[in-house]
């Protein structure tokens, strides 16, 4: 165990040396769940290293990719009993609201490098994710209502609709802030409140089929408790409403709802009939926000282009999107496009902001609107003094690019992710 460390840490430094920026001085980590053999930073690194290595045989790196997803479920096991430890007073409905056996199986069913050109394009995973430390609600920056109770109901509804979408065999990739998120801090923004997917228009169908549809009165209709209930209030740390014991599981509550903004373009909302009304809206929190596109064969785009959700959506060739592959979003592995930038240069409106500079744009972009007039926009350096802020290296030998998080206040590193990249690195978010 000891000499492969030294090698490993020996193939971390001789590669670091070849990189176009270099990052801070790396202290080495353990995995934060002890029912498991602990790893080290440079031990992940390595991992990474192996995984990319087109010399590597494809049965190797197979191999390499199951330790990888191995890692994975056990920091998503340790996600889960922390969040229901902290959330749910160890209520064993908690933990029966997520099949993780059966997310992880999708999502390696659908990325696994079953042959030469399944090779992964990108991989990473958010290796030290402590839920009370990271998501504490920070008002004094920016106002966001968001625990990290609310935050583990976000990500307890995402998977669960990453498990029905697969089901169901329905593309779908991250847009939007989300994919802000996963750019900037391998997460949903910290003072963002939604996740947002793109999905083909074709599967709409798809998604009504896989959703119990309801419209605006059933959606403000709370679900009576059953006599099996122990309780319907709020928990103290979280503004969800606790579901019922009795569930046969927590996708049973999901629901869909068809909306439509000014200017009548249908998106789909998918949430728990469970969790509480949003003010003034015809929809509950946490949700998913999904949004239709339309395509041809060699680009994908929105219909009608000046109307859409997401703003004025140009063209995006296809060979820009695809092949779709996994980003890490908090301790959850979602579908990204192959061309982050790109897609996103694409997807939202930015008028005259600049998409890379960290303090401009909408409200996505580092900054809070308090009202139709005024805004504040929060100092960049702020901002990274106080969240986490993906680094970045290129290494010019192998054309590999490598991300790294680290909280700002404990120098502590969170993630890792490395994927082939052929964009310029030099203006990153």
């Amino acid at each position: 165990m000891m000499l492969f460390c030294l090698c490993a840490l020996s193939i971390f430094l001789q590669q670091s040396n070849q990189v176009e920026t270099s990052l801070s001085t790396q202290r080495s980590h353990d995995f934060p769940y002890s029912y498991s053999n602990s790893l080290t930073y440079d031990e992940v690194k390595s991992l990474l290293d192996q995984l990319f290595d087109s010399e590597i045989p494809l049965v190797d790196l197979q191999s390499i990719w199951n330790k990888i997803i191995e890692i994975w479920k056990q920091i998503l096991k340790k996600f889960l009993r922390d969040a229901c430890e902290l959330c749910h007073e160890n209520d064993s409905y908690c933990y029966e609201s997520i099949d993780l056996n059966r997310y992880v199986y999708y999502i390696n069913e659908s990325f696994y490098p079953i042959n030469e050109s399944k090779r992964p394009v990108g991989m990473g995973i958010y290796y030290y994710f402590d839920l009370k430390t990271l998501r504490s609600v920070n008002n004094s920056i920016l106002p966001t209502d968001v625990s990290y109770c609310d935050y583990f109901h976000m990500m307890q509804l995402m998977i669960n609709v990453q498990t029905i979408l697969h089901q169901a065999q329905i593309k779908y990739f991250l847009t939007k802030g989300t994919l802000i998120g996963v750019l900037r801090h391998h997460d949903v923004i910290p003072w963002d409140t939604d996740i947002d997917l793109f999905i083909p228009s074709s599967a709409t169908q798809k998604i009504l089929n896989s959703f119990r549809q309801v419209n605006s009165t059933s959606v403000k209709t709370p679900i009576k408790p059953s006599n099996n209930t122990t309780t319907t209030t709020t928990t103290p740390k979280s503004t969800t409403i606790r579901m019922s014991k009795d569930r046969a599981s927590f996708h049973n509550d999901l629901v869909v709802y068809r909306f439509k903004n000014i200017h009548r373009v249908t998106s789909y909302k998918i949430f728990s009939l469970r969790s509480p009304l949003v003010n003034k809206t015809n929809y509950r929190w946490p949700k998913i926000d999904i949004f239709p596109y339309e395509e041809n064969k060699t680009h994908i785009y929105a219909y009608p282009k000046h109307q859409h959700n997401l703003g004025t959506m140009n063209y995006l060739a296809k060979s820009d999107l695809e092949p779709i592959y996994l980003r890490i979003l908090g301790p959850l592995l979602v579908p990204s496009p192959r061309h982050l930038r790109l897609s996103l240069k694409a997807m939202i409106k930015l008028g005259r902001s600049n998409l890379f500079y960290a303090c401009e744009g909408n409200t996505f972009l580092h900054r809070y609107n308090r009202g139709p007039t005024e805004t504040w926009r929060v100092p960049c350096k702020e901002l990274h003094r106080t969240y986490p802020f993906v680094q970045n290296e290129r290494n010019l030998t192998t054309s590999l690019c490598f991300e790294e998080l680290k909280f700002p206040q404990l120098n502590q590193s969170l993630s890792l992710y490395q994927y082939r990249c052929a964009e310029d690195l030099r203006r990153t978010l």
